[in-house]
């Protein structure tokens, strides 16, 4: 039931936002290429309860297609690792080299501030593997679950934009929240 709430929804953000799109102004780009890199931070979950898992890096690639200058849809690919804290945090954990990769597909909406600047928010589900080594056995694990980011991002009039964005990724295993810079296109 949970997934079917989940696809519903965003095939009516998928529609909505192709009705928004259908006044789009021909002179602006339509589509984006873009990254990022982050750091923040991961909670593991057993079945004896949650543990801070220490720090995690993370990185984002994505296309997004934009619909006219406020709505558009992204794909992209994330993954990432234990950071410097997971290290020291492994050493005396059972849970040891945890690390994630996944897809996600979103719903993009964009306000402008002034003239470059904006404000932005992803909403959508993502596709995602846990793997991690517990008591010297590999393990895994995938789901299926939400994705969100906030954020701001200065777009320059060549089409190259960078931003700082808020990322939450709550996982059945692995809760992620971070900060990632990025960098992107538009054309």
């Amino acid at each position: 039931m949970k997934y079917l709430t989940i696809r519903t929804w965003l095939l009516s953000l998928s529609v909505c936002a192709f009705f928004v799109g259908a006044n789009a102004n021909a002179a602006d780009p339509s589509h984006v290429l873009g990254g990022s890199l982050g750091y923040g931070t991961q909670e593991f979950e057993t079945k004896s309860g949650k543990y801070d898992a220490g720090d995690t890096f993370t990185g984002d690639l994505y296309y997004r297609y934009m619909f006219n200058e406020h709505f558009g849809l992204e794909a992209g690919y994330l993954a990432g690792s234990g950071g410097v804290a997971s290290a020291l945090v492994s050493a005396i954990s059972d849970i040891k080299d945890l690390r994630y990769q996944g897809v996600r597909t979103t719903a993009y909406g964009e306000y402008a501030l002034s003239r470059g600047n904006s404000l932005y928010a992803k909403l959508g589900a993502a596709y995602t593997k846990v793997s991690y080594e517990f008591e010297k056995q590999e393990m895994d694990s995938d789901d299926v679950g939400f994705y969100g980011a906030v954020g701001w991002q200065y777009r320059f009039r060549s089409g190259f934009g960078l931003n700082l964005e808020y990322q939450y990724v709550p996982m059945k295993e692995l809760e992620l929240q971070g900060v990632n810079f990025g960098m992107s296109y538009r054309f």
